[in-house]
């Protein structure tokens, strides 16, 4: 099996600060699907590089960034084509996990985690589309933010599923995801946090961790009574099978459009869970059922919103479990992977902001995270600070 140290597929790429600002003296990384003028994004596929052209301009995120006073350091290796939540690339290897060397580090945003948590740049960009950034934060044991769904950031890079797709943030700190996101994201509604609710589901009930001690933690560190903290379990019509389900058809649908043409005439050389993941995508057609798809996923969009606005927060762990040992089973390993979906797709059909916290549990990480309400972007991250102090 290729394997790999280094987190990056270009480590010597570095582009300074276009002028100084609330980020000078930051370096951060940038995953492979992002436009860095000159150069190609080759989206973890060779050939994928070697058919393109070089990009014209940096993308919106980056130029945000170096505006700002923040230098880019190194191109990081993405899972191929972004669809994938595992940390595995065929062609340029495994980006290290430097907290549990023997498990992946997480995907696709797998370089991009695997630069901070080796403490080689202050954080990282990447995409989160159905996990993307809040499942190598849970692996690697970083804070990881997904934002608001909004095509805003988009600018400059490559698509998985648009009705997915956001640029997310790696860090070591709240402090830095805080810094950063308040130069990149737009989300301004305040909080006026009036209930914190926890997710209750018989599929996460066999964690490795003890969620509801957690619970009781992050009640006192946000001063609630015990009035102000409800249980949550969704509706039957909204289980976590259906979200996950409905979830897979439009990501799969959408990324065979964007990708199957392409695919089809080159026929490039996938990794088996790659292949895999297209290959479903190819069956996905455009006809009543997908419309009853994305019918589903605006009615779960408007029941969370309704729920969450900007008083309330809902509280799940980030992954069912840590990070994935290499050696596992490619079968378990998707069995996972669809375990995880069902936690990720909460935040990704409804569009709203998701930050991912790592907590101690001894010899191995895990993760919690808050959702809240759309465009509080900026707010919610003002309680990871809070409960990390």
């Amino acid at each position: 099996m290729l394997t790999i140290n280094s987190p990056y597929i270009e480590a010597n790429v570095t582009i300074q600060p276009t002028s100084p600002g609330e980020l000078s003296s930051f370096h951060f990384s940038v995953k492979d699907v992002f436009d860095i003028k000159n150069h190609i994004a080759g989206l973890g596929n060779p050939i994928w590089k070697q058919t393109h052209q070089p990009a014209s301009h940096h993308a919106i995120a980056i130029r945000k960034l170096l505006n700002t006073g923040a230098a880019l350091t190194g191109i990081t290796i993405s899972d191929e084509f972004m669809f994938s939540i595992k940390g595995k690339n065929v062609h340029y290897g495994d980006p290290l996990n430097p907290k549990h060397p023997a498990c992946y580090p997480g995907g696709s945003s797998s370089g991009s985690a695997s630069a901070v948590a080796s403490d080689l740049v202050d954080f990282a960009l990447g995409t989160d589309t159905g996990g993307s950034i809040r499942v190598p934060a849970s692996y690697c044991g970083l804070f990881g933010f997904r934002p608001t769904h909004s095509m805003t950031l988009l600018d400059g890079v490559a698509p998985l599923a648009t009705s997915f797709d956001t640029v997310g943030i790696l860090a070591e700190s709240p402090q830095v995801l805080e810094q950063v996101g308040s130069v990149l994201y737009g989300g301004q509604i305040p909080l006026h946090l009036k209930t914190l609710y926890y997710l209750v589901d018989d599929q996460i009930s066999n964690l490795s961790f003890n969620y509801l001690d957690n619970v009781a933690t992050i009640q006192t560190k946000l001063g609630l009574s015990s009035q102000q903290v409800k249980p949550f379990r969704l509706p039957s019509l909204f289980n976590l099978s259906q979200l996950q389900k409905t979830f897979k058809r439009i990501q799969g649908f959408e990324a065979w459009k964007n990708y199957g043409p392409w695919l089809k005439v080159h026929r490039p050389n996938l990794g088996a869970d790659i292949a895999e993941h297209f290959a479903f995508a190819s069956t996905i057609k455009s006809d009543r059922q997908l419309i009853g798809d994305y019918t589903f996923k605006n009615d779960f969009s408007i029941y969370l919103q309704d729920i969450l606005t900007n008083q309330a927060m809902l509280l799940l762990p980030t992954t069912p479990g840590p990070a994935l040992e290499k050696d596992i089973g490619f079968q378990i390993g998707e069995q996972i992977r669809l375990k995880t979906q069902k936690l990720t797709s909460l935040a990704g059909l409804a569009g709203v902001p998701q930050v991912a916290m790592p907590i101690s549990t001894g010899q191995q990480e895990n993760s919690l995270s808050i959702i809240t309400g759309v465009e509080t972007d900026l707010a919610l991250l003002k309680p990871a600070l809070k409960l990390n102090e």
